[in-house]
């Protein structure tokens, strides 16, 4: 099994160093940890195209904060390594057919995600069979980079 989240803000997060973690609710994290995910697949919506998506990255999954922070108050957190071998980054996610592509898969599999617009525990949820298979398939044909190259730890 392994896990959509949409990742709404992922530049700004990127440029604040804010890496590592995803805000969660206790319930998505119970839900999503007894499934024993293996990657947290990040999506968002490309500038300026609406009711689109495109896959960002792959970031392995991790039971434990692998990247010191501050938790906020009342918030749990979805966990990912940056530094491992296979969190990468997706580099040609901005063409045409990789966002046709990507918002195709989505609107097949995810329809009601999109309906709500990603908005919160909307934006996360386990991929696991066909979906899942389907979503390899589609990232296999797409340029990778490692996560580290584009996201610095914050020391």
């Amino acid at each position: 099994m392994d896990v959509f989240y949409y990742w709404k803000n992922h530049e700004a997060d990127l440029k604040a160093r804010r890496i590592g973690r995803f805000k969660s609710t206790p319930g998505k994290l119970r839900e999503l940890v007894d499934g024993y995910p293996d990657f947290l697949w990040a999506f968002t919506t490309p500038k300026g195209r609406r009711g689109e998506v495109q896959l960002i990255a792959r970031l392995r999954w991790s039971d434990r904060p692998t990247v010191k922070h501050k938790p906020e108050p009342g918030h749990v957190y979805l966990s990912y390594d940056p530094q491992d071998a296979q969190s990468v980054v997706f580099s040609e996610k901005e063409t045409e057919a990789a966002i046709a592509a990507t918002s195709g898969w989505v609107a097949r599999n995810f329809p009601a995600m999109a309906a709500a617009n990603f908005q919160g525990t909307a934006g996360q949820e386990a991929l696991r069979g066909s979906a899942l298979k389907e979503l390899q398939e589609l990232a296999a044909g797409f340029e990778r980079q490692p996560f580290s190259s584009v996201a610095t730890v914050s020391p």
